[in-house]
């Protein structure tokens, strides 16, 4: 650890640019902690800084040292008995709780933001904060604002083998992605327990996932197969990704596809940002030139008002000199004729 706090390998490898963070969400015991772990040691190997937040407050132990704590801001047993709340409900209070104090915790990490590659951010059990709480809505939004942002949805394997528990992650990761509309990547972890052959026969296969419901012989097996049907086009276009967090199968891999998605991740930004702008300067200036052509229209509306206003002017002293005239004209006929008038008179 450097004296900015953040992860890192024998030399110093300052990444200038935006780095990538990656949320890892998942069910309680589904290895989480345990890759946030993997990743860190992996990252530190090829040089790469990085930088460890952890949303857990119950967690007793961490097997990795987290550079933000919510444990060192929050007292979750605290919680539970000052609000009454179970454990899970003294959870999700926390992450309000702590929400509420982000703007500090982005201010920490906007200071050193240009000296680490990505931000890895582990997270309780309860996917709920991800899909309907308004916490994860908070902490979602305010890095994928500033940050190319991504979510590692992590899937126990040995627990998958009941196709029920599979459709409900699937669910699941499917209620994270339409809630924070991040990119999203299944992780298969544990795959040293057992072979996941049979998981990617599921996942490219739908007939094959059908006949494995087909045993389940109650309301559930028929709920589970009419909701893989629906979810059969989110399997398909869902990248996913089997290894081992704990023996490390499978981790370089995931690196590689982090880095390809960081790249990937900037171009396509980039791109978006450019078309953005482009259309935004396009708008003003057509803004600009329908200002100009309003403002002339004025101009010459109000020349033309003038000139009409000089003519009508210039017309009423034309029509008082000429009726001047004219008064004048008739007082010296008066004259004339009285002058007329007198002379026969006498």
């Amino acid at each position: 650890i450097n004296h900015h706090g953040l992860k890192m390998g024998k030399k110093t490898n300052v990444f200038r640019g935006e780095p990538l963070v990656i949320f890892f969400i998942g069910m309680a015991g589904s290895g989480k902690t345990t890759l946030v772990h993997r990743t860190s040691i992996d990252l530190s190997f090829i040089k790469k800084n990085h930088y460890i937040i952890n949303l857990d407050p119950a967690s007793i132990t961490c097997p990795y040292s987290p550079n933000i704590d919510i444990r060192d801001t929050i007292d979750y047993k605290k919680i539970m008995k000052e609000y009454f709340l179970g454990p899970n409900g003294a959870i999700l209070t926390s992450l309000n709780l702590f929400s509420t104090r982000f703007h500090q915790v982005k201010k920490i990490i906007e200071k050193n933001e240009l000296n680490f590659d990505y931000i890895l951010i582990d997270t309780p059990g309860q996917v709920e904060i991800f899909t309907w709480s308004a916490s994860g809505s908070i902490l979602c939004e305010a890095f994928s604002s500033n940050y190319p942002t991504i979510i590692l949805f992590v899937i126990d394997l040995a627990r998958s083998i009941n196709p029920l528990t599979f459709i409900s992650n699937i669910l699941y990761s499917c209620g994270v992605l339409y809630r924070t509309r991040l990119t999203s990547f299944m992780i298969i972890n544990k795959k040293d327990i057992t072979s996941m052959d049979f998981l990617r026969e599921w996942l490219n296969d739908f007939e094959s996932f059908d006949n494995s419901l087909t045993k389940e012989n109650f309301f559930a097996g028929t709920f589970a197969r009419s909701l893989a049907l629906t979810l059969d086009n989110f399997h398909k276009k869902t990248f996913f990704i089997g290894l081992s967090a704990f023996s490390g199968i499978g981790a370089f891999r995931l690196l590689s596809i982090m880095k390809r998605v960081n790249k990937a991740f900037k171009i396509q930004f980039q791109l978006n940002l450019e078309n953005y702008l482009s259309k935004i300067f396009s708008k003003f200036r057509k803004k600009i030139f329908e200002d100009k052509k309003i403002e002339l229209k004025k101009k010459k509306t109000s020349n033309i008002r003038k000139d009409q206003h000089l003519i009508v002017k210039n017309e009423k002293k034309q029509d008082k000199t000429e009726y001047f005239f004219i008064l004048e004209y008739l007082t010296a006929l008066k004259i004339e004729n009285d002058k007329i008038y007198l002379i026969k008179i006498i």
